[in-house]
């Protein structure tokens, strides 16, 4: 079913639905950065409202999160009030440096490669067909959503290095859980009544009536399954990993996994293909990470309930299967149609053509890319190689490999387990888009991911970020950073060790 803003029966009540969310915004932008997290994140769930009217803007759809992305990227950086931070961070290889470069590489081959190599095949974006690389629209928009998946990474990054804003961060990313879990509800409850229309004024087609094995697909406020099974299964991954409820404590810290487990249940219902294998991914190591807490005192308690959770989980499934296998055959039905038989399926030989055309660019250019915006492909990894090249792609895994590999010691217990969690939320939500991504731009789930494992490893035990310059390490002297000598009559720092161990010498009897 395909609606446009502006058209239909619900024209008067898809303005208001405008009508709110402008006052929303408005509202944001006058408030503190706190409510402007909270639209940002949860904006993330209407990936089907044209915020504005698409007879306006010639059919163009901007979306809720093209306008609370550029606000995000105002408000953090006025309520940072530390720029000095955010360039260390920019030009730094160890936090977004690489990722900065990556940048500044894809753009400087999205505007050179179309007059470089024109007539080198690509995969049209529109079209759906084998084409030849030229400059064209999409070398505009596509790289324009990449930068602001970029603009999203330092926004949050800034705020992460506050204490105040850092666990504002952390609620906004609970509260956008909670509108995505709504969304899902929502649409489940008002299945074929069409009330949902109002929220789905883009220009795409809405695929809300799809089902497979016989049970509807929930897509939410989304367009299709797949975009809102991208959604819960980010934000379950997010939430359950990153146990961002037991940092904020109080309510969050009680309703974390009952959020969770309602964002992996609507994964379920999405029957994304995509994002069943990312369910998987997602069980692989939720066993492991609790395996490896059991090593440490502080979350041995936690790891052994959910240990024997997941087990008594998995038993009743399988009791379930041998008592009465008729109940389970729309689920095998459902798992042989999007997962067993997904190769054999005419869409599936169709997107696996865009990944061989967009590759043959890539060897057409030496290597070089076709650009951002100029290539359609099948798998995220692909699109970065093709559009970018290899000296893109490369950057790319080097950023990868530095946030994956960054030293967490000397930070606190609470940064070591949110900056692991958002490791493996990292390795969950890149399986929809190493599956089905189409273009460059990461997303705003990875978005803020990048942030978090760039930033977080550099605050120390007390939540400030690190300095770690030699200047810092050894001062000059004669410099107010040199320590002071001991005042007369009192021991040195060495004579006060000393001194301190002489007391706690035990007497032998």
């Amino acid at each position: 079913m395909e609606i446009a803003a502006g058209i239909g029966p619900n024209s008067g009540a898809a303005m208001v639905v405008l009508g709110i969310f402008w006052l929303l915004f408005f509202a944001a932008a006058i408030a503190d950065v706190r409510w402007t997290l909270y639209l940002f994140f949860s904006s993330l769930a209407f990936g089907s409202l044209a915020i504005l009217p698409v007879n306006l803007t010639g059919g163009t759809t901007f979306l809720p999160l093209t306008a609370c992305a550029g606000l995000l990227c105002i408000k953090a950086f006025l309520a940072s009030g530390r720029p000095h931070l955010l360039v260390d961070g920019l030009i730094d290889y160890n936090k977004l440096g690489l990722l900065t470069a990556f940048m500044a590489f894809a753009l400087a081959v999205t505007y050179t490669a179309p007059f470089l190599f024109s007539g080198a095949p690509v995969m049209g974006l529109n079209n759906i067909r084998r084409s030849a690389l030229g400059f064209g629209s999409g070398n505009i928009t596509q790289p324009l959503y990449l930068l602001s998946s970029f603009a999203i990474t330092i926004s949050i990054y800034q705020l992460l290095l506050q204490t105040d804003t850092r666990r504002l961060v952390y609620k906004a990313i609970f509260v956008g859980g909670v509108v995505a879990m709504f969304a899902g509800l929502l649409d489940m409850a008002t299945a074929g009544t069409g009330l949902l229309a109002p929220l789905r004024t883009a220009t795409y087609v809405i695929m809300d009536g799809d089902d497979v094995g016989g049970m509807r697909r929930v897509i939410g406020f989304n367009t299709e399954a797949s975009g809102y099974g991208a959604l819960v299964l980010s934000f379950a991954s997010m939430i359950y990993f990153m146990k961002i409820g037991q940092a904020l404590g109080g309510v969050y810290a009680k309703l974390e996994m009952p959020l969770a487990l309602m964002l992996v249940l609507l994964t379920v219902l999405s029957t994304s293909s995509a994002a069943f294998l990312g369910l998987a991914v997602f069980g692989l190591i939720a066993v492991g990470s609790n395996v490896l807490a059991l090593r440490h005192g502080a979350d041995e308690k936690r790891a052994v309930i959910e240990l024997l959770f997941i087990g008594a989980a998995i038993l009743c499934c399988i009791a379930l299967i041998i008592a009465t296998p008729s109940l389970f055959g729309g689920l095998f039905d459902l798992v042989d149609k999007t997962v067993l038989n997904k190769t054999s399926s005419s869409s599936f030989s169709e997107r696996s053509s865009w990944n061989t055309v967009s590759l043959e660019g890539l060897f057409a250019t030496g290597g070089y890319g076709v650009g951002v915006g100029s290539t359609r492909a099948s798998s995220w990894p692909v699109a970065v190689l093709s559009s970018t090249g290899i000296v893109g792609a490369l950057l790319m895994i080097l950023f990868f490999l530095r946030i994956f590999t960054l030293s967490l010691r000397g930070a606190s217990h609470e940064i070591r387990r949110v900056v692991t969690g958002a490791r493996y939320s990292i390795l969950v939500c890149m399986v929809p888009g190493a599956v089905a991504g189409t273009l460059v731009d990461f997303g705003a789930y990875n978005a803020a991911l990048f942030a978090i494992t760039a930033a977080l490893p550099f605050l120390s035990a007390v939540g400030q970020p690190i300095r770690r310059s030699r200047r810092a390490m050894h001062p000059a002297p004669g410099t107010g950073s040199t320590p002071a000598p001991p005042a007369q009559g009192q021991p040195s720092h060495r004579g006060r060790r000393r001194t301190q161990q002489r007391r706690v010498r035990p007497v032998r009897t």
